[in-house]
Order: structure tokens, then C-alpha cells, then sequence
């Protein structure tokens, strides 16, 4: 059987193909870490906020609720940072995605090249595999006379 000529190609496209299958990982990974912090950000924003709502009631002295109050702006301003931050994060994943899909896609491409030629070779041989067998067989029979 011949080689395939392309081997080295498909190779390389196998290898594309990896590396952007890993880099979809790596990029999941870190929209779920930015998710993650933007979680935690807010359920510390919640608390925050109802330690505020503690303090008004109680006899909490001005400077404290002041100081609650510049906590949960910041809280807020670092949620904000992460909700851009995620979505950017998001964009990534789906843009790593498509550079898989269309890897995936080149790569198939070259597959299927390889699978049709191998599957002429196998059937040009086993015509040539006929033709011998034929031929002996009726060199085998003029020879018997």
C-alpha cells in the first residue's frame, strides 16, 4: 500500500486541532474562575448590604455606616469590572470554538481524502489481484491440452 502523501499535513492538522481544543479548555476554565470571583463578589455585596441594614437599625455610629456605604460602592465597582471582565471571557470561549470547529472541520477534510484514496488503492489492487488470478487461471487451462 502506498503512503499518503498528505500524512504530514493531516499530522498537522491533528495538531492544530489539539491545540485548539486546549485552548477551548483553557478559556472555559477561565470564564468559570471569572464567574466564580463575580459570585463571591456579589454574595459579599449581599452581606454588605444587610450589615448596612444592621447598622442603621442598631446604634452604629455615622462613620461606620459611612464606611459600609464606600464598601458596598466598591463591591459593586469590582462587580461591574468582572461582569465586563466575564463577558469578554465568554467571547473568547466562543471565538476559541470556532477556530476548533473550523480545525476539526480541515482536518476531516483530510481524513476523508486519505480514507478515499485508500480505499481506491484496495480496490485497483484487488483488480489487479483478479486479473492475475484470471490470468492463471487460463494459462492453467491451455496448459492442460
Amino acid at each position: 500500500m502506498k503512503s499518503f502523501k498528505l500524512q504530514s499535513l493531516l499530522d498537522y492538522r491533528k495538531r492544530l486541532s489539539d491545540q485548539a481544543h486546549q485552548a477551548v479548555v483553557v478559556a472555559m476554565e477561565h470564564k468559570n474562575a471569572v464567574a466564580e470571583a463575580r459570585r463571591q463578589a456579589e454574595k459579599e455585596r449581599q452581606r454588605l448590604c444587610l450589615e448596612l441594614e444592621s447598622a442603621k437599625a442598631g446604634h452604629f455610629r455615622m462613620e461606620e455606616v459611612l464606611l459600609y456605604q464606600q464598601c458596598i460602592c466598591a463591591k459593586q465597582d469590582q462587580l461591574r469590572r468582572l461582569e465586563e471582565k466575564q463577558a469578554r471571557a465568554e467571547a473568547a470561549v466562543a471565538e476559541k470554538q470556532q477556530k476548533l470547529v473550523k480545525a476539526r472541520q480541515k482536518k476531516r477534510i483530510l481524513e476523508k481524502l486519505r480514507q478515499k484514496r485508500s480505499d481506491a488503492e484496495e480496490k485497483n489492487q484487488a483488480r489487479q489481484e483478479r486479473l492475475i488470478t484470471d490470468e492463471v487461471a487460463i494459462l492453467g487451462f491451455g496448459g492442460g491440452k
